[in-house]
């Protein structure tokens, strides 16, 4: 019986340790977070969209960004800088938060944590543009949030004029036509395979 009981609590301590074992993605959020900027940014963002906290359309973190958007419009960052820190507990691969982090902490003189809010930004951005040029379906960007669609055109200076919804040799895309300050136009092509995949598991349940 004792013996039992001891084989018992050893599978249950293994549960349990396996349970607590830290997953790819909150394993490479600690790495960034004890100041490790030189990370696959592209492997963050693929390990982000396969944890259980992946929510591509908004969530959870709904109210903070529209908090953090209306207090930094308003020059506020004593508002800003919490709300950011809310939006990247929920999601740490958000590129609007690093930024808006990294300038409210330039702002208030913190030189460090404003390099590293924004390299942790360059490294995302750079992570999505090299996945294509975004000029047609077999180039277009790859993304894994809408987030990052509107990231990629503020970062590009291109406004959104129109969105569509294509399908294409079984995969999903958003194609905006966009312009520019200047009256440039174009047409860019974003890949939102993950996306449409999360949302139609959502709809199964």
């Amino acid at each position: 019986m004792m013996r039992l009981v001891l084989t018992v609590l050893a599978f249950a301590s293994i549960a349990c340790a396996q349970a607590a074992a830290p997953g790819p993605y909150e394993s490479l959020v600690a790495r960034v977070k004890a100041g490790d900027t030189t990370v696959d940014y592209r492997a963050l963002r693929d390990a982000y969209a396969e944890s259980p906290l992946y929510q591509p359309y908004g969530g959870d973190s709904d109210d903070a960004k529209r908090v953090m958007h209306e207090a930094f419009n308003a020059q506020d960052c004593a508002k800003v800088l919490p709300a950011a820190a809310k939006v990247l507990d929920a999601n740490f691969v958000d590129i609007e938060a690093h930024l808006l982090s990294g300038r409210c902490f330039e702002l208030k003189g913190d030189e460090a944590k404003a390099v590293f809010h924004r390299a942790i930004a360059k490294g995302l951005m750079d992570s999505i543009i090299a996945s294509g040029d975004g000029k047609s379906t077999k180039t277009a960007f790859v993304v894994i949030a809408v987030d990052e669609e509107y990231a990629v055109l503020s970062a590009l200076r291109f406004e959104l004029v129109m969105q569509a919804l294509i399908d294409e040799n079984g995969h999903a895309f958003d194609k905006m036509d966009v312009k520019s300050a200047t009256g440039e136009t174009a047409t860019l092509f974003f890949q939102i395979d993950r996306p449409m995949a999360w949302l139609s598991k959502s709809l199964e349940r």
